[in-house]
């Protein structure tokens, strides 16, 4: 299993982003190629326990990716796990406030199973730049 963790700051109270974060919508959003994200569950997307089905769309290859959310600590983090095909997967976000802004780390853990072991010593390169996307899109919807 690969962990990769890195962090931006942006100009938004805390509350502000962990709101946003919370939303099904605003994942819609900035997770690189979602093209679709559906609740699966009842209640409040943000909560322990709720669930959500996507859709990834890399090169024209249509993949899906299941959600749940495993943690979720009043602005402060959100954590999730999923699977994409046969990698399974965890997530999260850990949010600090700064002075005039707050630090955003993201965290995921990769683990491949079955045939997609193979591609275990290149885990570490797609997690960042998975990660490295991910807080692209995520700062540029946040800040609108």
């Amino acid at each position: 299993m690969s962990r990769i963790e890195s962090a931006i700051s942006v100009t938004r109270s805390i509350e502000d982003v962990f709101t946003f974060l919370s939303k099904r919508e605003s994942h819609l959003n900035f997770i690189p190629r979602m093209i679709k994200l559906t609740q699966t569950s009842q209640g409040d997307f943000g909560r322990v326990g709720s669930t959500a089905d996507g859709m990834l769309n890399y090169f024209g290859i249509k993949i899906p990716v299941q959600y749940e959310i495993i943690e979720h600590e009043s602005i402060n983090k959100l954590a999730m796990k999923g699977l994409m095909g046969p990698v399974s997967f965890k997530d999260g976000y850990i949010l600090s406030k700064r002075a005039d802004s707050t630090e955003i780390k993201f965290w995921l853990e990769l683990n491949p199973t079955g045939w997609t072991k193979i591609f275990t010593p290149f885990m570490g390169l797609i997690g960042k730049v998975h990660a490295w996307e991910t807080l692209r899109n995520l700062k540029r919807e946040i800040q609108k």
